[in-house]
C-alpha cells in the first residue's frame, strides 16, 4: 500500500517538475543582438546573472507553468517577468524588462 502511495505522489508531481525551467547557462541579448550576459539557472529557483564586464550577481527566479519572473536580485530590480518553451531540448526565454525584451537561449556547443 505504501508503494502505491509513493509511486502515486511521484506521478502527480512529475508534471509540476517539468514545467520548471531546466538548469543550465543561459547568454542573453536584447532585441537588437547585443549580448547582455548569462543567466545560469540553479536548482530550486537560484539563478547567477554574469554580464560581459565580468560583474556577478545571484538571486531567485519563480516559475508557474511556462511563466517566469525574478523575485531578487538584479534581474528583479529591472522587473525581469515572461516565459519559456522548450523544444527539441532546446529551451528559450523570452523577458520583458524595464530596458525592454530580452531573450536568452542555450549557447551553441
Amino acid at each position: 500500500m505504501r508503494t502505491l502511495m509513493i509511486a502515486a505522489l511521484a506521478l502527480i508531481a512529475t508534471p509540476a517538475l517539468a514545467q520548471f525551467p531546466p538548469p543550465g547557462i543561459y547568454a542573453c541579448t536584447d532585441v537588437s543582438g547585443a549580448k547582455l550576459g548569462t543567466i545560469s539557472l540553479l536548482v530550486a529557483g537560484d539563478y547567477q546573472w554574469d554580464t560581459p564586464d565580468g560583474k556577478s550577481a545571484m538571486g531567485q527566479i519563480a516559475s508557474a507553468g511556462d511563466s517566469v519572473e525574478a523575485l531578487t536580485g538584479p534581474l528583479a530590480a529591472q522587473h525581469w517577468m515572461g516565459g519559456f518553451a522548450t523544444e527539441m531540448g532546446h529551451t528559450r526565454f523570452v523577458f520583458k524588462t524595464d530596458a525592454g525584451e530580452v531573450t536568452c537561449g542555450m549557447p551553441p556547443a
